[in-house]
């Protein structure tokens, strides 16, 4: 199914075309609305998370076309560049700058470029990936040379974090046509595959227990069946196909792709694959679908057929977790 029939061509039409933040707004709620649509029709939910998560990419690239700056280079990390935003995703983004660009000047035009973005209804990153940090806008030189430190220690500078960012980039507005749509994204592949240490904590992030998915039996004894799907089944599989394709040498973005590439190179089992492929699929469905205000969801106020399905993801995410942990501390990785 193609943009086109989820209606969300105008709308993409429009926002590359707005002249100012009014058009830009319309644009991206046109956007909303259509993606929105196509969801209660039916339509395939990872289609929908793709066309709304072009939308914001637009978006982006738009309001970087209407802020002055300077030879710059954005890119976008996170859902937005997989593919798989859901309504209410934030952005996540990086600069590269022109070597001879003044940096302050940069930083100070970025904050614009967001501010734009907040006004036409686009959230910023909560936890601060934005070109409006230092550690965010770099020049290409400075770049390569935290990929390396990152890589080669993942323990401090928080290099994991910076690893991951780096490995989800997309670029959305290019300074001139030498510079690459993944230039982040392969640098850091290749010096996780040439560095065990960034692999090694990958993997580790990816399946370090954060939260887990309530029993029966909590639930009755401590009268709660709450439970935030980010960081019971969402986080943790998607940082597992990023792992497995970084592992595997891949610079495929979006989980489906990423876990494909782990599989055909025998980082992960073909069970393995199938299973996070259908978790995946069945989440993205239920982000597009339920009633559910975000994330946060009641399982009494489900659907007894969601709750299932819910319970049964979380269930097959954290076996797959445990044993690549297993395998991992057996450096079966290695």
């Amino acid at each position: 199914m193609s943009s086109a029939d989820l209606g969300v061509d105008a709308a993409l039409a429009a926002i590359r075309a707005a002249d100012g933040e009014g058009a830009l707004r319309s644009g991206i709620e046109q956007a909303l609305q259509a993606v929105r649509a196509a969801a209660r029709a039916s339509a395939p939910a990872g289609e929908v998370a793709a066309a709304w998560s072009q939308a914001l990419r637009s978006g982006v690239a738009a309001a970087v076309r209407l802020t002055p700056g300077p030879s710059w280079s954005w890119f976008v990390s996170g859902s937005v560049a997989r593919g798989e935003a859901v309504a209410g995703s934030d952005v996540e983004t990086l600069v590269v700058l022109a070597d001879d660009a003044a940096r302050d000047e940069a930083l100070a035009a970025a904050a614009q470029v967001h501010g734009v973005l907040e006004r036409c209804g686009v959230r910023a990153d909560a936890n601060g990936v934005l070109a409006s940090r230092p550690r965010f806008c770099r020049s290409a030189s400075a770049w390569a040379d935290g990929i390396a430190h990152w890589t080669s220690d993942p323990r401090v500078d928080r290099g994991v974090v910076m690893t991951g960012v780096l490995a989800d980039s997309r670029a959305v507005h290019l300074a001139d046509d030498e510079v690459a749509e993944d230039l982040l994204r392969a640098q850091v592949v290749r010096a996780a595959v040439a560095n065990y240490p960034a692999r090694q904590y990958l993997l580790q992030d990816a399946t370090t227990l954060r939260a887990t998915f309530p029993s029966r039996l909590r639930m009755l004894a401590n009268q709660s069946d709450a439970v935030d799907l980010k960081p019971t089944a969402i986080d943790p599989l998607v940082k597992i196909a990023r792992w497995a394709g970084v592992s595997a040498g891949a610079t495929a973005l979006s989980t489906p792709s990423r876990l494909d590439a782990a599989g055909a190179a025998k980082v992960l089992d073909a069970d393995d694959v199938s299973t996070l492929r259908d978790c995946f699929a069945a989440l993205v469905k239920f982000r597009w679908t339920s009633r559910a205000a975000g994330d946060q969801v009641v399982l009494s106020e489900l659907p007894p057929q969601e709750r299932a399905m819910l319970r049964s993801v979380a269930r097959e995410v954290a076996g797959v977790s445990r044993k690549l942990a297993y395998l991992a501390s057996t450096s079966a990785f290695r």
